[in-house]
């Protein structure tokens, strides 16, 4: 078979803090089937300026007012030519041979219609924070009351992507998992057990909001869209939804306890210091339902 066409969209806005770093981890991959898109959102940082500098080995770029984060993958995906897809945020990276053992996965096995695999949380400066081991299966029901999945690790082919519709743009948190949700229905998923990408935690990451508000009435929006309800009786699908979220957190439970129990919850107590800690837990062992 033909190794596939990847596309890779980062949507930025005032990001000259990392987008250099991020381009350069696209670039250097050593994968040539490649196509990199940038869709700046009208940046007044200096991130124009260091797009320029990589504008010849750029397959496109823009730097124009959009409608935020979504609006611009979903941009960038209208005008992508990859038989598979994925973004990059403009403070992520890609590991060295992301790609081309991405495209191995689709090109060796033509049924399967998402591939994604384990990544890294780093801190502001790029120094490792924590490993993410994802497990090699995730049902759906797993995946509603839990989003095991590293965003920046995860890549699609175009025919799922146009099966299930663009990303949601009414979101402000969550459309990753939202979008991956309406795939995991439909898709074929593999797991590759090797470190993919990068996800940066920081005071403006959107990774660093889960105990927001507003993070938390989009979580509960994203569920209540996607949760079964596989009984005719409310109450029967309570308790069967109670009893699969238990199951989860226990899942979630036990690969803390795998990995690293302390690792985990010094990575936590930085990301959310003091009331947010607690604020955070309240909020994760609490049912959707």
């Amino acid at each position: 078979m033909t190794a596939p066409l990847i596309s890779i969209v980062t949507p930025s806005y005032n990001q000259a803090q990392f987008i250099e770093e991020t381009i350069q981890s696209v670039l250097e991959q050593d994968y040539a089937r490649r196509e990199y898109l940038i869709f700046d959102g009208g940046s007044n940082d200096g991130s124009v300026e260091i797009i320029r500098r990589y504008e010849d080995r750029l397959d496109f770029w823009i730097s124009e007012r959009d409608r935020g984060q979504s609006h611009a993958i979903n941009k960038g995906f209208s005008i992508a030519r990859g038989d598979v897809l994925t973004w990059l945020n403009s403070d992520d990276v890609l590991l060295p041979g992301a790609l081309s053992t991405v495209a191995g996965c689709f090109d060796r096995h033509p049924e399967v219609d998402l591939v994604y695999g384990d990544f890294v949380y780093t801190n502001l400066q790029g120094a490792i924070i924590r490993r993410r081991k994802v497990f090699p299966r995730i049902s759906y029901d797993q995946l509603v009351f839990h989003d095991y999945l590293g965003q920046p690790a995860v890549f699609f082919r175009r025919s799922l992507f146009e099966q299930v519709g663009s990303i949601d743009e009414s979101l402000t948190y969550g459309m990753d998992w939202e979008l991956f949700l309406r795939m995991w229905k439909v898709a074929q998923t593999m797991h590759v057990a090797r470190e993919l990408a990068t996800y940066r935690i920081h005071e403006s990451a959107k990774g660093s909001s889960e105990d927001d508000d507003r993070f938390q009435r989009d979580t509960r929006i994203i569920q209540k869209r996607h949760i079964r309800h596989p009984f005719r009786s409310a109450a029967a699908n309570r308790i069967w939804q109670r009893y699969k979220f238990i199951l989860s957190l226990g899942r979630r439970t036990w690969s803390v306890v795998r990995d690293d129990p302390i690792d985990y919850t010094r990575s936590l107590w930085l990301m959310f210091p003091g009331k947010r800690f607690v604020k955070l837990w309240a909020a994760r062992l609490r049912p959707p339902v």
